[in-house]
């Protein structure tokens, strides 16, 4: 039986991610470990340990392998996944969009900024949204 798969990424492992509420309740939630793409990433190991500690916490299946393979082996009916600020992120997934139809969820704003900020410095970045950081909606109103 063909179901709806809410895959995780390094980006959105909470379990109180807004995908979890627009995925239908029948909805497989799965994080797939492909040793390639997380290369790609060069992170660390102390960084793997720490999404692999993660991964444990939450309510999903682990696959290890090629993604498009383990996604394409799991037939769903559809695909929910959260939205990534990294494009190399959402790369491995743009392709799956033959497989099943793909509903990107965003998230919840950290933060609300009025103008547009450099993010590869964290300390610029930090000096712009520490006020509205953290706050429901981003400390703006909806």
């Amino acid at each position: 039986m063909r179901r709806p798969l809410i895959l995780l990424h390094v980006e959105a492992l909470r379990a109180t991610h807004p995908v979890f509420a627009a995925a239908p309740t029948e909805a497989h939630a799965c994080f797939v470990w492909d040793d390639g793409f997380l290369q790609s990433m060069d992170y660390s190991l102390k960084r793997l340990v720490f999404l692999y500690e993660t991964l444990c916490e939450l309510p999903v299946d682990i696959r290890r392998g090629d993604t498009q393979a383990v996604v394409q082996a799991l037939e769903p009916s559809a695909i929910y996944l959260p939205a990534a600020h990294d494009p190399r992120i959402l790369a491995p997934w743009e392709a799956l969009r033959h497989l099943a139809p793909l509903h990107i969820i965003e998230d919840e704003p950290f933060a609300r900024l009025k103008k547009p900020v450099n993010a590869q410095r964290f300390f610029q970045y930090w000096k712009k949204a520490e006020k509205s950081a953290l706050q429901p909606h981003g400390g703006m109103e909806e």
